[in-house]
């Protein structure tokens, strides 16, 4: 052999674990960032040909597989500083709270400024995910797709791990009351409701009591003849803002009063708040639990239209009969045109047949999943469920955590336990929530639920040491809200400088938008602020 013709064989470079993410909506788009910040490879798989999942707009033509149409002026419920993602803020000259269309923007930029698209089958629906000829050995995952623009093939393939990524609007919910077939009137989801103009002159009845009854109720009362709200049990009405100032959302996630008080004397302290802002009792919304202890309707407009009389509360509905609908205290609504059930929809994961990975119609699947988001009855650590939890504040930053907490386990960083210490854990939150709201179903506080995942992740916030290192910012943490650039300051992916910098500008961020004029050095200083924007105003007698 000749001197140099020797060449040792360079091993091949270890291939990056593979992903299937099903759906490119806010959840879809952060476990997409996720998988590639940790390394793997990621394919999502959307029905639709653009990104952003439920916050797109139909006008005219809907896909048939859409079950939840945005609203034409929705408005959302959470401030901007709140439902942002933790690496990458929102404009300060965004509104406090966004339109539909400035949400959608958002969303665009952050997949464009982290090249996420690259990664997306557009118009293409997942049909089913099996387990894999070789499951038991390896955990994968065989996914069956169909490009929807040509639909005679199915394509198959195999993956390491599965993000489930569809989001809660996959089914519409629908009650079922006596004799509801017999009524001559119109039956709308409000999944399907899209603006105000169909119900002009009509006596439209909406039944529910969380977001959307709120918002539809006050904007069909507009047009409608009469408007009336059906509710089980009344309703919290949180205005967007309190005390006239700051975001609801920004007063109620200060880690301090957590810190400080209980949640039942937290519930009641913000309820008796709530009831000496509107007299619950004379428009007959009087809520039947606790603050926090049931759905809580995050609306401006409802309390104006029920003074303005044209919008009316009532109980809830016990049959109908063909023009009439009965209540269960036995008045009657007599020629109704139009019952619009605000009821909500069925988390559902329509191409897993596996029911005891995910089960097809319990809609306590969060019984099955720790820390919300493994199926605790998968042999392997290899798939996840992102965003399948009714949360009670900002979705997106929610998403984002359970996507890190997703990848990293996937990418073999982090361990789940023994399925038995998994199951204890499962108990414990559901007797926590099953304590909190009457009975354990997939409903959370989003602080809570954030800080359980960031202490899995371990990008919880270190406040104790933070007061030796950096006292202003760990006290802005620690009596400020709880945004999301918190779960950046340490652990994996952690960025220590522009976490601190987005945290310490919340507040001037907040009210930008707000001023015709920007405030010269004569008017409030960043400090002054601080003490109206954060949890100290918020008292009662």
């Amino acid at each position: 052999m000749k001197r140099g013709s020797y060449h040792p064989q360079v091993p091949d470079k270890p291939t990056k674990r593979t992903v299937a993410i099903i759906g490119a909506g806010v959840s879809g788009l952060t476990a997409i960032k996720a998988c590639v910040e940790e390394g793997l490879q990621p394919v999502c798989f959307e029905r639709r040909e653009t990104i952003g999942g439920v916050w797109n707009v139909y006008e005219d033509v809907v896909p048939d597989f859409v079950q939840s149409r945005m609203f034409s002026n929705v408005l959302m419920n959470t401030s901007k500083e709140m439902c942002c993602f933790s690496d990458f803020p929102m404009p300060k000259e965004y509104p406090v709270f966004l339109l539909c269309r400035d949400a959608i923007k958002y969303y665009e930029a952050y997949a464009e400024h982290f090249k996420l698209k690259q990664y997306i089958k557009f118009k293409t629906s997942v049909t089913s995910v099996d387990k894999a000829s070789n499951y038991e050995t390896t955990g994968q995952w065989t996914v069956s797709y169909q490009d929807l623009e040509n639909q005679d093939s199915i394509h198959c393939e195999t993956f390491d791990a599965v993000m489930v990524c569809n989001g809660l609007t996959s089914k519409q919910s629908w009650p079922s009351f006596p004799g509801q077939n017999d009524f001559q009137g119109k039956f709308v989801h409000s999944g399907d409701y899209f603006d105000n103009k169909p119900f002009e002159g009509q006596t439209v009845v909406v039944v529910g009591s969380s977001f959307s009854a709120g918002d539809i109720a006050g904007e069909v009362s507009r047009t409608a003849k009469q408007t009336y709200l059906s509710t089980k049990q009344g309703i919290w009405i949180l205005p967007r803002l309190i005390d006239g100032h700051a975001p609801w959302d920004i007063k109620l996630t200060a880690r301090l009063p957590n810190y400080r008080y209980s949640l039942k004397s937290l519930q009641e302290m913000v309820g008796k708040n709530l009831l000496s802002m509107f007299d619950y009792e004379k428009y007959s919304v009087m809520p039947q639990r606790p603050f926090l202890g049931m759905s809580t309707m995050i609306n401006d407009l409802v309390p104006q239209r029920m003074i303005s009389g044209t919008l009316k509360a009532i109980p809830l509905i016990s049959h109908f009969t063909e023009n009439d609908i009965h209540m269960v205290d036995g008045s009657i609504l007599q020629n109704v045109d139009t019952v619009i059930f605000a009821t909500g929809f069925k988390a559902t994961c329509p191409f897993i047949h596996d029911e005891e990975i995910y089960p097809s119609e319990n809609i306590n699947q969060n019984k099955l999943l720790y820390k919300q988001v493994f199926p605790v009855n998968a042999n392997h650590p290899s798939m996840a469920i992102i965003g399948h939890v009714y949360v009670q504040g900002p979705v997106a930053p929610t998403c984002e955590l359970e996507s890190r907490l997703a990848a990293r386990v996937f990418a073999g960083n982090k361990s789940l336990p023994s399925k038995p210490d998994m199951m204890k854990d499962i108990q414990q939150n559901n007797d926590r929530l099953a304590a909190q709201w009457g009975q354990a179903d997939n409903r959370e506080l989003t602080f809570i639920h954030q800080n359980i995942l960031a202490e899995a992740l371990g990008v919880a916030p270190n406040i104790t040491a933070m007061f030796f290192t950096d006292p202003k910012l760990a006290w802005r943490c620690l009596n400020g809200p709880c945004v999301p650039a918190q779960f950046r300051l340490r652990g994996p992916h952690s960025n220590y400088k522009e976490a601190r910098k987005t945290i310490m500008a919340v507040n001037e961020n907040m009210l930008y938008p707000t001023r015709h004029q920007q405030p010269t050095t004569t008017g409030k200083t960043d400090q002054d602020l601080c003490k109206n924007m954060e949890f100290v105003s918020l008292k009662t007698n």
